[in-house]
């Protein structure tokens, strides 16, 4: 400045996450690249794992172990199909045995050059699902799980804590849902 007074700090403007544009890239050391879509899942998709948002009316449904609530979620399993994945899921963590399940979202994986398990360019999912639970079992398969039963803020309080890398998406894609939920509900009533 030219009177001699500290010279005014280079300020960058940074948006807030609601207003940043279309999702990135996200990379994962040299093995893989994934890229968030909500677009339906390709016919010859290779899902490797599922994530699942249950919900039973207003609240969600989620897998307690440990003291921690989280969402039920697993790897598939070879030799069997996406919707079996869902179902054994649901049941061994969470105690769900009847759901109606919608595909909301997935990162398409790209491998890269490090990876040791695919070649260069193969394309799997990990793909994010919402439950609406029609039948609850006695309680989980696995009876290392708890079942919960939680409000919508807690349910945000998970994916704030354990899915960090894909909090924003999973939480827009949710968001979305529900509120495709709530307008046909009341058009309904």
């Amino acid at each position: 400045m030219e009177d001699g007074g500290p010279a005014l700090p280079n300020t960058y403007f940074r948006p807030r996450e609601s207003e940043r544009s279309i999702y990135t890239e996200k990379r994962i050391g040299d093995e893989w690249t994934a890229l968030w879509e909500t677009a339906s899942l390709p016919d010859d998709a290779i899902v490797t794992h599922v994530t699942l948002i249950p919900y039973r009316g207003e609240r969600a449904v989620v897998a307690y172990r440990n003291g921690q609530n989280f969402l039920p979620e697993g790897d598939v399993q070879d030799g069997e199909t996406v919707v079996d994945a869902l179902k054994r899921v649901a049941l061994e963590q969470a105690g769900i045995s009847h759901a109606r399940s919608r595909h909301i979202g997935h990162f398409t994986y790209t491998a890269g050059n490090r990876n040791p398990d695919y070649p260069f360019g193969a394309k799997t999912y990990r793909a994010l699902y919402v439950l609406e639970v029609t039948e609850l079992a006695d309680g989980p398969a696995d009876e290392s799980f708890e079942r919960r039963i939680i409000l919508q803020r807690d349910l945000n309080t998970i994916l704030r804590t354990n899915h960090v890398e894909m909090r924003r998406e999973y939480a827009d894609a949710l968001d979305e849902w529900l509120l495709e939920r709530l307008k046909a509900n009341a058009i309904n009533t």
